[in-house]
């Protein structure tokens, strides 16, 4: 597929604002097995923006994301790399989002085979996005701009899964990259992609998570060439957050009995606690937990008490209900 100089869309001369000719369709490609939902946000306070994907084909992870804490695009249908560097170097220059989509469209030879989402964080703290897609993507296509989140998808089996997905991360809780999940599976209930959905990818960066000190990476999950691509993916993106990201207060969930039950199980197994198996938590519990964290986790996420209740880091209780044993470190004598 040809290709233009990298840069040359983010350059702002008037030579490059008319509209360019339809260009043929690019070969090599195979536009049968393209197809792909996603969820492009950021999130004012928790200074984080990201992308959550799912599609049909292997490699997601490489083509639809890309950003930095302060802006995220999803580039689809014929993915671009220089497109989505061209928004992000236009929205540097002053664009909103959605300006920046509509200049590269201009100049893009191939734009009309292009499907393209992108949010800023504005160091104000003001939100823009911006959304378009080409004539010539998949027929069975949709898009919904929310006001810090963007919703696209084409190859679909309904054009209802985009207002599916809006109103998924609308009404969920907890940390984008929980609000990001939420999403797909609320699009996985009215529908998916043509193909079938077998590949995904939620990625979010951050500029003040604790964990920015080694990584801009608050969550990084990716699926590749599975039957069951969207459990998986919850699965993997809880294992990072769990084990990587620190811990967000809007993560929290109440230590009930069921909860205090499933996670003693978890220590039991490898060996950290010892205590009767039931719905009341201890301090042998709680050290046991410590114990845990010290040997598996970048940081430590011991139960806290919030208003009198006790709460524990969710992502942390749902990777431990689907913890592969084996690849966790058990306790030492």
């Amino acid at each position: 597929m040809k290709t233009f100089t990298r840069g040359l869309l983010a350059a702002s001369c008037l030579m490059f604002a008319s509209t360019s000719a339809i260009a043929a369709v690019p070969t090599g490609i195979n536009p049968r097995v393209l197809g792909t939902r996603a969820i492009v946000a950021c999130d004012a306070v928790e200074k984080s923006c990201g992308v959550a994907s799912i599609s049909f084909p292997a490699g997601i992870s490489g083509l639809v994301p890309y950003g930095r804490p302060d802006v995220a695009v999803a580039s689809m249908f014929y993915p671009s790399v220089d497109d989505a560097e061209a928004i992000i170097a236009r929205t540097d220059a002053g664009d909103t989002a959605q300006s920046a989509i509509d200049y590269v469209f201009t100049v893009d030879p191939y734009a009309d085979y292009r499907q393209l989402a992108a949010v800023k964080l504005n160091p104000d703290g003001t939100i823009t996005v911006g959304q378009q897609t080409g004539a010539e993507s998949a027929s069975q296509r949709c898009a919904v701009k929310g006001a810090t989140f963007v919703v696209q998808a084409n190859n679909q089996t309904t054009p209802t899964i985009c207002a599916a997905m809006a109103t998924g991360f609308q009404q969920a809780t907890g940390s984008l990259p929980q609000r990001l999940l939420a999403s797909l599976k609320a699009g996985a209930r009215v529908g998916g992609d043509n193909n079938g959905e077998r590949s995904g990818v939620i990625r979010v960066w951050s500029s003040e998570n604790e964990a920015v000190f080694y990584t801009k990476v608050l969550a990084d999950a990716v699926v590749h060439s599975s039957k069951n691509a969207l459990k998986d993916l919850d699965v993997e993106m809880n294992r990072y957050q769990a084990g990587v990201a620190a811990p967000y207060a809007s993560d929290l969930i109440c230590l009930d009995k069921e909860t205090a039950k499933d996670v003693k199980r978890v220590l039991h197994k490898l060996g950290y606690y010892n205590g009767r198996m039931d719905g009341t938590w201890n301090d042998a519990a709680e050290q046991a937990l410590y114990d845990f964290n010290w040997n598996n986790l970048f940081f430590l996420k011991p139960t806290v008490v919030v208003g009198g209740q006790r709460k524990i880091d969710g992502p942390l209780v749902n990777s431990l209900r689907d913890a592969d044993l084996q690849a966790l470190k058990p306790a030492t004598p």
